[in-house]
């Protein structure tokens, strides 16, 4: 509801309420033929040879490599993906005639341990009064948030190994003020300052208590924690803008940041005891006292006892860092076109640019990490202070285009410093096992992207993108910026021709 007052002074004023109610359930349906951990055990290739393909040749294109597998076979993915079902019938053939006196036979059935059922309920009320007095104008309000999650999946296994369905709920309310002022001095100046209250709300796949095992002894268990908090916010920025010429502007902002449970992972690894021999096995204490969870399903490799099902492993679990931290920095931006030159210029008015840059600093906060499982084989006892996950000090772009006659053509060139994260391997969470129980840290990486479109008609636009045009490379080192590589990715360029019609 908006209700109008007058054209200066309280102008207007509005209210609202919201009342939103989310839910989402996942059911797993799978199963593997075989999880072979002998060659004996695995079928011959020539019982499924109709299914088999020459794999790519080229894996040293990206870095001029010599030592890799360059021949090689394996299934047709394209065959895989338009007929998965005459794929494992055939697979399934090939494991009955190899061995036909316990061959494992497929089961597609749900995995009850991957099951979730969660649903929140948030009632959200708001209202905010718009204003305007000479040079002034902006608005002042409120929000007042409460929600309700409930969270159902299987519980931790009983004494009996056995896991049952379990409900957990939990309940928050918050009371979120914000104003915004904009002065505007003269013409082509715009003072702007503004200060809120906000949250961000945990994701449910980080609120669900559900989880897999995994028969690898290696592999680390991802837990869920329905207790997990929001984020809270408390943001104050001011910005000044001139526009000191027609599709111009330069800007110059400091912004601040005050967090509060800001949202983090916390590793836990399983305890290595030396097993008389200069190696090292893992715990098969259901209890773990060592540290870690116990995992019932898993096949002990070189940790373990091959004949002994069972072992402790590590685990992540979501948490919220109980200490404030706090964000503060200077945003910076430059455009300008040379679009009011046309009469001198020509076609050549059409080229312009766009820079943005960012410097932040970051403090307080925690949370540590500390060296667990083989980790402290390799670098002892080591704590750090996590800081900011995803976070880096500075970072800039830098953008030439040219917009006239129908074509538009931009070259973006972005870069970003060095930052620690829980993207390991450019897409998967952080294994414990694998980078020393730390976070992993992203060497500074800058990326060039460009794209040309042209407008045929008033219905017909055609163009060409091109992502990573120099192929630039990701690095990222265990624990510091100086540590071990822990992982490089070599992202290829990529070129996308496209066309689009209006009707």
């Amino acid at each position: 509801m908006s209700y109008a007052f007058a054209d200066e002074g309280i102008t207007s004023a509005d209210f609202g309420i919201r009342i939103n109610e989310t839910s989402s359930s996942f059911t797993r349906v799978a199963d593997n033929i075989g999880g072979f951990s002998r060659l004996v055990d695995s079928p011959n290739g020539l019982l499924f040879q109709e299914l088999l393909v020459t794999g790519p040749s080229n894996f040293n294109a990206a870095d001029g490599r010599e030592l890799f597998i360059s021949d090689f076979l394996l299934i047709d993915p394209d065959r895989s993906f338009s007929g998965p079902d005459g794929t494992l019938a055939i697979l399934q053939n090939a494991v009955i005639e190899h061995d036909t006196a316990s061959p494992d036979i497929l089961n597609l059935s749900a995995d009850e341990n991957a099951f979730y059922d969660i649903e929140e309920d948030t009632t959200a009320l708001y209202a905010q009064a718009n204003f305007q007095y000479g040079i002034f104008r902006g608005n002042i309000g409120a929000r007042y948030i409460e929600t309700d999650i409930a969270s159902t999946a299987f519980g931790p296994a009983d004494a009996n190994g056995d896991r049952q369905l379990q409900t957990t709920t939990g309940s928050y309310d918050f009371f979120l003020p914000r104003i915004n002022v904009v002065a505007q001095p003269s013409d082509n100046l715009l003072i702007r300052a503004g200060y809120g209250s906000d949250i961000n709300r945990a994701g449910f796949n980080n609120l669900n208590t559900a989880f897999t095992f995994n028969t690898s002894e290696n592999a680390s268990v991802a837990l869920g924690n329905p207790g997990l908090e929001p984020e809270e916010v408390d943001s104050f920025d001011i910005s000044a803008e001139w526009y000191f010429a027609p599709a111009a502007v330069a800007s110059i902002g400091y912004f601040r940041k005050e967090r509060t449970n800001i949202f983090g992972t916390d590793f836990e690894g399983a305890a290595l005891l030396p097993d008389g021999s200069g190696g090292f096995v893992r715990e098969t204490d259901p209890s773990c006292p060592g540290g870690g969870v116990f995992n019932p399903t898993v096949i002990p490799n070189v940790l373990g006892d091959p004949s002994q099902l069972g072992l402790c492993v590590d685990f992540t679990i979501p948490g919220n860092d109980p200490d404030e931290t706090t964000q503060s920095g200077v945003e910076l931006a430059f455009q300008y076109d040379l679009s009011n030159f046309e009469d001198k210029l020509g076609w050549a008015s059409g080229f312009g640019i766009l820079v943005n840059a960012t410097f932040q600093d970051f403090s307080g906060g925690s949370v540590t990490d500390t060296t667990s499982g083989r980790g402290l084989n390799v670098l002892g006892d080591v704590t750090l202070n996590r800081g900011l996950i995803d976070f880096s000090e500075s970072a800039y772009n830098f953008t030439a285009f040219y917009e006239k006659y129908g074509f538009t053509a931009r070259a973006r060139y972005t870069w970003r410093e060095a930052f620690r994260t829980f993207d390991f391997g450019g897409g998967a969470n952080t294994s414990g096992s694998s980078t020393f129980s730390f976070p992993v840290v992203t060497e500074d990486r800058g990326q060039l992207n460009a794209s040309i479109s042209y407008d045929v008609n008033e219905n017909l636009n055609v163009g060409v993108e091109i992502v990573n045009a120099t192929e630039e490379r990701i690095v990222q080192r265990c624990v510091s910026e100086t540590g071990p590589i822990c992982f490089v990715g070599f992202p290829d360029r990529r070129i996308t021709f496209g066309a689009s019609y209006r009707f």
